[in-house]
């Protein structure tokens, strides 16, 4: 009896002493029984050998388990985390018969989106469970709630928009957590819980009184969530994160009331209103993330000294103004992205003061000034200033002391000066981006390149000039190197890149060097396997040979350069090659292909060559194709639609293609731009071609006939232009059916209607092209109003239009009243590709037809010339003040000119010949000071022509044809009215002025002669330059 009383005094004395145990049994032993679980547990599961590093290690043998922690003999802790598990865990596992587990980590792993077996509420011993992103899905189960030990509940998974894995919907959340109440860390992130913010909120403050980490991001909670100043008695909750939950509010204050908060996480939660600034107050706050909430006004406070804030990230909200000097007093903040914010004014010089700081990003806002010193910040990773407005050169930081220092991000600035070669020399850089500035002077260093980490290097866009520095090829770990649009001069072998073994993007493209591509013999090592090429405008003279050994070439671009003879067949072997972009230069004809390439290309474009003969047969899954400006003569091929089942763009233009187009095309169902412009093509337009998708067509200049189109209700065309060809019949009312319609240009056809009242719903016409077609009747459109307001360009030349000008249509022309702004007209395509096809228009102007191949949204033009219209000039043309161009000539308008002309202060060209004119020149006209053609000859004007300003420069053709005029520059003087009392206007009749007026022309001709002749015996020396 005594004996085991004794044993049964020694088995307590194991169980309460920790210490007792190592002298019954070494910790991280496991007792027999457990050890076959395990096994039993391996042999179980799926998973993969190679990757496993501690499953493909358990053996009976073992007297240590990796992953497994025992203490007693028992198994306490499992930790199989990334062991690449896959497949099913049954109820029947092994795993649920560990009755003594305390600890149990599943994370990232693959179950196949299993279920959550019921077997976990047999764990009730379990104080921690981490089942994240292990790839369950389904409902969390009821079990989990019978483990009321819990202290940690992590089944978070990573979140896919559209994608929820697991859910909670019942049991509901309530239901899960009303036993936990010893939980104390609770991750539900990316799990669908299935009601509002109030509802989480009152569930959780009601049986979790212990918690401190409250995780549910991405978990489709709904506002609003005023009822979670419930969660304010949880006096221990430090952590809170809602990020992505669209709960589409305002931010309560009671987050300030969190006498434990240390972090707060609300970006991506549609947040509406003011952010109450006593959260800023809340003094332990040491993480607040905002980010992402474009609605939400952030007013930043003075920061007090020693504020504990260390994470500070506003990205994406509404900031505006200036960051406050006082930022420098969080001498704690480590992290600070104030990402697009509209913040602008200088970045404080407080800066200085945050020596613990390592991540630091206020791109895309709008900050002036200097960059201030960083040079204390020595421990910063990340410097991403980009996209600003700064000024100035960088040498204020002694970059040499930032050995810390990863990545630098100060492009798209105003930025200027040398580049410091310190920056070259960092020991820890990585990336160093600079493009889009000003920065000029010659690129220096002098250190050990080859130790260097530098993988990008970004210095495009800039005014850098001098020789290429031969470090740049000692960086051997160079991945990514842009050098583009800068002034580098000299020479270098493309054999040079051979030595940056590691180099995938390569951009020497518009500088002032030359490549030399051609072969040599010479050559040590292999080039690096490219992903880009990118030398356009290096005075290249040939292809590349390396360039048939580069399989994973995905994007090229040779444009600009004089490279000469065929196209190689082995380019269209590179397989996954999707950019290719040869145009521009002198390549005459294509190494025979077969009839169906193979080729990946999704964008290919060899405008500008010299290429001739049979048309190269399109990529099979070309988006963007360009083949215009070259020499081409054959048919386009009558199949060509099959290869243009995925083609947006397809441009064809300035060749000498023949015959009619085929009506394959009209299977291009994705096609947006089409330009057969220039070439010969006759017969008859497809009635098919506009499709649904197409928004520019262009026919231009070929010998197309028949009549015109009708036009789908579908019609999205924005372009249209069918000018100078063969065009016969109506207008097409069907034309009213392309309501966003922006460009149209049919001159130069046969088209025989009326004026095209059809299209006076289509609010979005800007340029309106009618010319030398054979269209008549009166202009205007009885009974409507805000006819074209965007209209600009009004080209109506050369037709048979009769009667009067009604002034009500012209007062609709808005854009002709103001100036709009400096965007051309060019339609984008590809976004986030730079891509867009550049409108052009035939415009006559002071007398001759010139081709604008970009139109600006602001310039402005009327012609009407040479049609039959009668009566008086509109008074209202002088409301168009932003009009540049206006010809009226070879017409009948009768009458005076209308002074309101004078208020075209714009205006550039005048043409009002050939008309019926009559009455004196407006003395008004002369304030036009851009006035620079004039032409009111063969009128029946009469009187003095002003002599001053603008009229002093303009030549006799600008007013011969009309007899009554005299003066200057006509040989035909002004009567001298002191001599014989005649009026100028009538001077040649003879008839008597009265004195009055005598007087006043004599006084007008002593101050213009003191004029003129002062500024021609003055002028001239007011014009030398003092040395």
């Amino acid at each position: 009896m005594r004996n085991w009383l004794l044993l049964w005094l020694v088995l307590i004395l194991a169980h309460t002493n920790p210490f007792s145990l190592g002298t019954v049994l070494a910790s991280g032993q496991c007792l027999g029984n457990q050890k076959l679980l395990l096994l039993e547990l391996r042999n179980s599961l799926n998973f993969s050998a190679s990757f496993s590093t501690k499953l493909i290690k358990w053996n009976q043998s073992n007297d240590s388990w990796d992953g497994v922690t025992c203490k007693g003999g028992q198994v306490t802790g499992l930790d199989l985390s990334n062991e690449f598990i896959t497949g099913r865990l049954d109820d029947s596992s092994s795993l649920f018969r560990l009755n003594y587990l305390q600890r149990l980590n599943l994370a990232f792993n693959n179950f196949r989106s299993s279920e959550i077996p019921f077997g976990f509420g047999n764990l009730t011993n379990l104080v921690y469970l981490n089942l994240s992103n292990a790839g369950f899905a389904g409902q969390v189960p009821i079990g989990i709630s019978r483990l009321t030990r819990l202290v940690t509940l992590d089944v978070s998974l990573m979140y896919y928009a559209g994608f929820t894995s697991l859910k909670l919907e019942n049991p509901n959340l309530k239901m899960l957590v009303g036993n936990l109440s010893e939980l104390r860390e609770l991750y539900l992130d990316g799990v669908n819980v299935s009601t509002t913010g109030n509802e989480l909120c009152n569930a959780l403050s009601s049986s979790l009184p212990k918690l401190q980490v409250l995780s549910v991001t991405n978990c489709y909670l709904s506002g609003p969530i005023e009822s979670c100043s419930s969660l304010v008695k949880l006096h221990s909750l430090s952590v809170i994160k809602l990020d992505g939950n669209n709960l589409s509010t305002t931010v309560p204050e009671f987050f300030a009331l969190f006498s434990n908060l240390k972090t707060l996480h609300l970006s991506s939660c549609g947040l509406l209103g003011v952010f109450p600034q006593k959260i800023f107050q809340v003094q332990i706050l040491q993480t607040l993330d905002l980010s992402m909430n474009q609605l939400l006004q952030v007013s930043l406070p003075e920061f007090p000294e020693n504020g504990s804030l260390q994470t500070l990230i506003l990205s994406f909200t509404n900031i505006s103004g200036r960051l406050p000097y006082s930022i420098g007093n969080l001498k704690n903040l480590s992290t600070i992205a104030l990402v697009n914010c509209s913040l602008s004014g200088n970045i404080p010089s407080s800066f200085t003061n945050l020596l613990r700081l390592t991540f630091l990003d206020l791109s895309l806002n709008n900050f002036t000034g200097l960059i201030p010193s960083l040079s204390k910040s020595k421990n910063l990773t990340q410097i991403t200033l980009s996209h600003n407005k700064l000024t100035g050169p960088i040498n204020s930081t002694q970059w040499e002391s930032l050995l810390t220092l990863l990545n630098i991000d100060l492009g798209y600035n105003s930025l200027e000066g040398n580049i410091p070669s310190s920056l070259f020399a960092l020991p820890s850089i990585q990336k160093l981006q600079l493009s889009n500035n000003q920065f000029s002077g010659h690129l220096m260093g002098s250190f050990n390149a080859t130790l260097h980490m530098l993988a990008t290097v970004d210095l495009s866009n800039n005014n850098i000039g001098g020789e290429l520095p031969m470090f740049i090829w000692k960086l051997r770990g160079l991945k990514y190197l842009s050098l583009s649009s800068n002034n580098f001069i000299g020479s270098l072998h493309i054999n040079l890149v051979c030595q940056l073994k590691n180099l995938s993007y390569l951009d020497f493209s518009y500088n002032r060097f030359s490549i030399n591509a051609t072969s040599t013999a010479s050559q040590a090592s292999p080039f690096p396997e490219l992903r880009t090429l990118k030398l356009a405008s290096c005075q290249l003279r040939t292809l590349p040979d390396f360039l048939a050994e580069q399989p994973r070439l995905v994007y090229l671009d040779l444009s600009n350069n004089q490279i000469q003879g065929k196209i190689p067949k082995w380019i269209w072997g590179l397989q996954i090659l999707q950019y290719l972009n040869l145009s521009s230069n002198l390549l005459d004809d294509i190494e025979t292909l077969s009839p169906n390439l193979t080729s990946s290309l999704s964008v290919l474009d060899l405008h500008k060559n010299s290429l001739r003969g049979q048309m190269l047969p399109l990529p099979p899954f070309a988006v963007y194709t360009d083949f215009s400006s070259n020499n081409f003569t054959s048919v386009i091929p009558p199949a060509i639609g099959m290869n243009l089942s995925g083609s947006i763009f397809l441009s064809l233009s300035n060749n000498k293609f023949q015959g009619s187009i085929p009506k394959s095309i009209c299977k291009a169902e994705y096609l947006e731009v089409l330009d057969l412009s220039h070439n010969i093509l006759t017969g008859n337009i497809p009635d098919c071609l506009v499709m649904e998708s197409l928004k520019v067509l262009n026919l231009r200049d070929n010998a197309l006939n028949g009549g015109i189109i009708k036009f789908p209700e579908t019609c999205g065309l924005k372009t249209l232009d069918l000018s100078t060809n063969r065009l016969q019949g109506q207008f097409p009312k069907s034309l009213a059916n392309c309501t966003t319609l922006e460009v149209l240009d049919i001159r130069n056809n046969q088209i025989d209607d009326v004026y095209p009242c059809q299209l006076r719903s289509i609010a979005s016409l800007r340029v309106l092209v009618l010319r030398s077609n054979k269209f008549h009747g009166t202009v205007g459109c009885p009974g409507t109003n805000d006819t074209w307001k965007m209209l600009q360009i009004v080209d109506i030349s050369f037709n048979n239009f009769s009667g009067a000008l009604p002034s009500r249509s012209l007062t609709d022309w808005e854009a002709m009243k103001a100036n709009i702004d400096m965007n051309r007209i060019q339609y984008p395509f590809l976004p986030f590709s730079g891509l867009y096809y550049q409108d052009t228009v035939s415009v006559t102007i002071k007398g001759l037809q010139l081709e604008l191949v970009k139109i600006l949204t602001l310039f402005t033009s009327i012609d009407f010339s040479c049609n039959n219209f009668e009566g008086p000039i509109p008074d209202t043309l002088g409301d168009l003040k932003a009009l540049y161009f206006l010809n009226l000539s070879k017409n009948g308008f009768s009458g005076p000119i209308p002074p309101s002309l004078a208020n075209l202060q714009q205006l550039e060209s005048l043409d009002l010949s050939r008309n019926d004119l009559n009455g004196t020149i407006p003395q008004q006209l002369s304030d036009l000071n851009f006035l620079s053609f004039l032409n009111l000859s063969y009128n029946k004007l009469e009187g003095s022509i002003p002599a001053v300003k603008q009229f002093l420069t303009f030549s006799e053709d600008s007013f011969e044809g009309n007899s009554r005029l005299c003066g200057f520059p006509l040989h035909t003087k002004c009567s001298d009215p002191d001599s014989n009392g005649i009026d100028p206007s009538d001077s040649f009749e003879g008839n008597a002025s009265d004195s009055d007026d005598s007087e006043k022309w004599f006084y007008m001709s002593i101050s213009l002669g003191f004029v003129v002749g002062f500024w021609i015996f003055c002028g001239p020396l007011a014009s030398i330059k003092s040395w």
